[in-house]
């Protein structure tokens, strides 16, 4: 069964499902553009690794490639006595730095592999105050913009604080922005509501060829529907935080109802 909104699924948001749909998008945002791009180009999923420590803010909302531990004390060996039940001696551990992997889609040419454009898919990490995910992301997303490289950074979380803030773009649920290396000053800007389709958004490439079309939309669609999230996603609850506006609310409940 398709999704029930035209749009990005706000239900997919939640922190159970999460996780996958993030690993989905980069995946299926990959496919997408070697499917359209010129035998020029190739797009790759790269990662970039830092530490995040047990007290994050955003230690919640993180999945942990390796969690290093210190042990405290060693395990025992008891003798028990026949029929007498005792509780098994536990292994102490402090917990130490996280590793995490965040993962993003690379565009780099053919013939001597110079990176492109990069695409950032937004995690939750990304968008949390004080946490060594958003301060990891900000250096890099800082190092690309001073670089000769496009960057397109696709948010679909309405949660969390956002990356640029600027008062002449207009507030909206989700936000995709492509910044063309040759114009810095000048950002594409696709604030997108929670009642309208994703946008097709433009993948620039080396000055002199046509830009690849991504169908956002469509992405989104085919993780839905190949990923049997319409049996995953409780739609009886209520939608995750932040809540919505009642007009909002009303909206999105006749969607299912249309739907079901």
């Amino acid at each position: 069964m398709p999704s029930p909104f035209p749009g990005m699924n706000p239900f997919l948001e939640a922190p159970a499902l999460w996780p996958g749909v993030h690993g989905r998008l980069i995946i299926e945002i990959g496919k997408h553009i070697n499917q359209s791009v010129s035998s020029r180009y190739f797009a790759e999923i790269e990662e970039r690794i830092y530490l995040c420590e047990a007290d994050d803010p955003a230690s919640q909302c993180v999945i942990p490639d390796v969690l290093v531990r210190e042990t405290l004390s060693p395990p025992v060996e008891l003798d028990r006595p026949a029929g007498l039940l005792t509780m098994t001696p536990p292994v102490r551990v402090r917990l130490s730095d996280m590793e995490i992997t965040e993962r993003q889609v690379v565009i780099r040419t053919m013939d001597d592999q110079q990176v492109v454009a990069v695409i950032e898919v937004l995690s939750p990490a990304n968008k949390t105050s004080g946490s060594q995910g958003r301060n990891s992301y900000l250096v890099k997303r800082r190092e690309l913009l001073e670089s000769e490289i496009h960057f397109i950074e696709i948010d679909l979380l309405r949660a969390g604080l956002r990356t640029q803030r600027d008062p002449g773009i207009p507030a909206s649920e989700y936000r995709i922005t492509v910044s063309r290396s040759e114009s810095r000053q000048e950002v594409e800007c696709w604030p997108t509501g929670l009642t309208s389709p994703l946008p097709v958004i433009p993948v620039p490439l080396i000055r002199g060829d046509a830009d690849v079309l991504l169908d956002l939309q469509a992405v989104i669609h085919q993780i839905y529907d190949d990923n049997n999230y319409d049996r995953r996603v409780n739609y009886s609850g209520p939608v995750p935080p932040p809540e919505l506006r009642p007009e909002s609310v009303r909206w999105l409940r006749e969607c299912l109802r249309v739907g079901a």
